[in-house]
């Protein structure tokens, strides 16, 4: 089994505040104790992660501090497999965001959706039902429920 960790999960985790902090962290607590097999993410949503998070703290440490909680640097555990977008996946992208025009799909979430195929993944875990019927979502909210 395989999983796909989606941007919204790694803001909610790393931001005690948010609302969604609870189910992130139950969540994260269950992918890195491998109940959803092995964790991936990409380089997009790392991108995504720092952005969001440097925009709504204004704050580089904070925004470093998510980075390297994903990407397993200093005192963070090195869990989750980093998929970078090759060429051939950015093109699988530009399809994908076609294909689904008439979802609310943000450019990240069809990169999310070509790496899921392209390497056949199980399952994306994210509060955002806007992958439903697109691929296997993994809702965290229900994760502790």
């Amino acid at each position: 089994m395989s999983v796909f960790i989606d941007t919204g999960v790694f803001f909610a985790h790393h931001d005690q505040a948010a609302a969604r902090y609870e189910a992130a962290s139950t969540a994260m607590q269950a992918v890195l104790e491998g109940k959803f097999g092995e964790p991936y993410t990409s380089d997009y949503v790392v991108d995504e992660a720092i952005t969001l998070t440097r925009k709504r703290t204004g704050n580089y440490e904070d925004a470093w501090e998510i980075g390297r909680r994903i990407l397993g640097r200093g005192r963070y555990p090195d869990r989750i497999e980093l998929l970078v977008l090759t060429p051939d996946l950015f093109e699988d992208t530009l399809d994908t965001f076609e294909t689904y025009d008439d979802h609310s799909l943000s450019f990240t979430d069809a990169s999310t959706i070509a790496a899921v195929e392209r390497n056949d993944l199980d399952a994306v875990l994210s509060f955002d039902d806007d992958f439903d019927g697109v691929v296997e979502r993994i809702d965290p909210a229900i994760i502790g429920g």
